[in-house]
């Protein structure tokens, strides 16, 4: 159906990275640390990690992780021992410049994840607080939009145009020109499509899984609904 990237975060297992991988799934995400989003037991080992890059054929390994501290040097060796491709911090937030200049100097781009979308965000603003670093090491952005929304898709597509000052299609696809973009939605295998036809200016989609967030207003989805998307998706 596309050959956009399909990122899946928060990958617990060498069996469900394969199935995902399976399904179309071109970026496996695991985290390193606790995610204080989440109240779920989703954290691995870098070794647990390391297993689950062993084990796909293609798609690469985001090792998402506590950025903010910590020497620049273990950061690099954990990623490397991971296999990973990429890096991504837990929250939003932008590396010192020491880790910056080390992730940049082993050649591993930054996935900034965890940047929110309201329905009354100013386009201008969303990614002002990453805008004002000359060198931010961006492979990719990671957008979950109107979270505070059950039905985030059907709000965007059929109520936001009756009020043209709110957030629209039509920004997020702008706001994609600018720069690679993955977006996160309320995806089943009734909308992704529609979703990833009507967002071609996208870098693609991710879907973050979870069993217990900490937070209402957070996109994500079962491991088992997250292979359901994805199928319709391939189908």
């Amino acid at each position: 159906m596309t050959n956009k990237i399909i990122k899946v975060d928060r990958v617990r297992s060498a069996s469900e990275a394969v199935a995902l991988e399976d399904l179309g799934a071109t970026m496996i995400a695991v985290d390193l640390a606790e995610n204080e989003r989440f109240a779920d037991h989703r954290t691995l080992t870098v070794e647990q990690a390391a297993g689950i890059t062993g084990a796909l054929r293609t798609a690469t390994v985001v090792a998402a992780m506590d950025l903010t501290g910590g020497k620049p040097s273990r950061l690099v060796e954990a990623a490397k021992r991971v296999g990973a491709t990429h890096v991504q911090p837990l929250i939003n937030a932008v590396p010192p410049p020491p880790v910056r200049s080390a992730l940049r100097d082993a050649r591993l781009g930054i996935v900034y994840a965890g940047i929110e979308i309201s329905h009354d965000d100013d386009p201008g603003w969303i990614f002002s607080g990453h805008d004002e670093y000359p060198d931010l090491g961006a492979a990719l952005f990671q957008v979950d939009v109107l979270a505070e929304y059950r039905d985030a898709w059907q709000f965007l597509r059929d109520e936001s145009p009756e009020y043209p000052e709110e957030f629209q299609i039509g920004d997020l696809n702008a706001l994609a020109g600018d720069r690679l973009i993955l977006v996160t939605l309320d995806f089943t295998p009734v909308n992704i499509r529609e979703i990833v036809t009507k967002l071609p200016g996208t870098a693609g989609i991710s879907l973050v899984l979870g069993e217990q967030a900490s937070r209402s207003d957070l996109h994500f989805h079962s491991y088992r609904d997250a292979l359901g998307a994805l199928a319709a998706l391939r189908d």
